[in-house]
Order: C-alpha cells, then structure tokens, then sequence
C-alpha cells in the first residue's frame, strides 16, 4: 500500500508542467520569506536558497559549459569542477532572495524545443521591463534547468566564453581555483540588499 502511494506521488509530480512546477517553486521561496522590511534569519535564507536551487541541473550545466573540455576530463576531475561550480552559483543565488519578496513574475506560455521545454517569464527589475526564459528539462523525480536565458542572453553560452578563456590559459585547474576564489571573495563581502538585474547564474 505505501509503495504504490509513493508510486502515485511521484506520477502526480511527474505529470505537472515546467511551467507549473516553476510558479510552485517560487511560491515556496516567497513563503519561506519573512515579508518585506524584516530581514530574513541564517534559517530562512538556507531554506529560500535551497529552493532556489533546486531545479538547477548544476552537472548538465557545468557539462554544456564546458563543452569540448568535458570530454577530456576523468570523473574525479568533473566532480571537483561541479562542486566548485555548484558552490560559486549557489552564493551568487542569495542576492536574489529580496527579489522574490517585491517582484511579481508574469509567466508566459510554455514552448517545446527539441527535448526541452522553455518556460517563458517577465518581470520590472529596477524599474526595467527583463524577460527571463527558463529552459527546462524533465527528470524522473520532476523538472529541471537546464539554460537561464535573460533577455536573449543564455547563461550558459556566457558561462561557456568565459569558461573557454580561462582554460585556454591556465587549463580545466585554473578554472576550478577561480570558482572557488570568486565564492571566497563574495564570502567576504556583505550581501547585496537588492537583487541585481538579471539571474545570479551569469554572475
């Protein structure tokens, strides 16, 4: 009995859009939130991170970033580049959090391209009309980002250009010591107290 209850759980959760499970997502972040004027405890901010990043498929974004540099990599190589990569998007994702308190999130119609779903999204940021698209792929527990692309700009092709210039000068090692220095350096810094324009994914 409880096996096929927990098999028609993860049906339910397989059956519902990208679109669906984003507006669900970004539900919970505003719940988890204190509202606005009160600054958010270390307790909420994890849980409001945490859901931020949930859906993001750091291994296939770091894979698609790196492109052909993937391919000559051993695993224990591709681990350390994910942790790294995981990490540094992870502390770039807190300056969002008062975002997610004071904009509201107009969810256009979702479109199929290729094996992906883009969940097309607008919203005023600092006064600007910003149209985010989510490109979004489903797993066998629910949906995941694949791409952020930010008024035309994918995350992952900036992430790829950056990525590639640092390699062809320092290699796949150099890259990972930058992640990890760029997350100690905005360890030290105060957060932000407004969220920046755009996602934290092409910081």
């Amino acid at each position: 009995m409880r096996l096929a209850l927990i098999a028609a759980l993860l049906a339910a959760a397989a059956a519902t859009t990208a679109t669906e499970a984003m507006q669900k997502r970004d539900a919970e972040i505003r719940a988890a939130l204190p509202p606005i004027g009160t600054e958010p405890t270390e307790a909420q901010r994890t849980k409001a991170q945490g859901l931020l990043t949930e859906f993001i498929d750091f291994r296939g974004m770091a894979e698609a970033s790196l492109g052909k540099h993937w391919a000559k990599m051993s695993e224990a190589k591709r681990k350390e580049l994910i942790d790294a990569f995981t990490t540094r998007f992870k502390k770039a994702t807190l300056g969002q959090l008062d975002f997610y308190r004071s904009t509201a999130i107009k969810y256009e119609p979702e479109t199929k391209q290729d094996d992906l779903v883009m969940v097309p999204t607008s919203m005023v940021v600092k006064g600007e009309p910003t149209q985010v698209t989510y490109a979004m792929k489903r797993a066998k527990n629910g949906w995941l980002i694949e791409d952020i692309v930010i008024d035309d700009v994918s995350t992952i092709q900036n992430y790829r250009a950056s990525f590639n210039k640092v390699i062809s000068k320092e290699g796949v090692d150099g890259l990972i010591a930058k992640l990890n220095k760029s997350t100690d350096e905005s360890a030290r810094q105060p957060e932000p107290k407004k969220a920046e324009r755009g996602s934290a994914a092409s910081k």
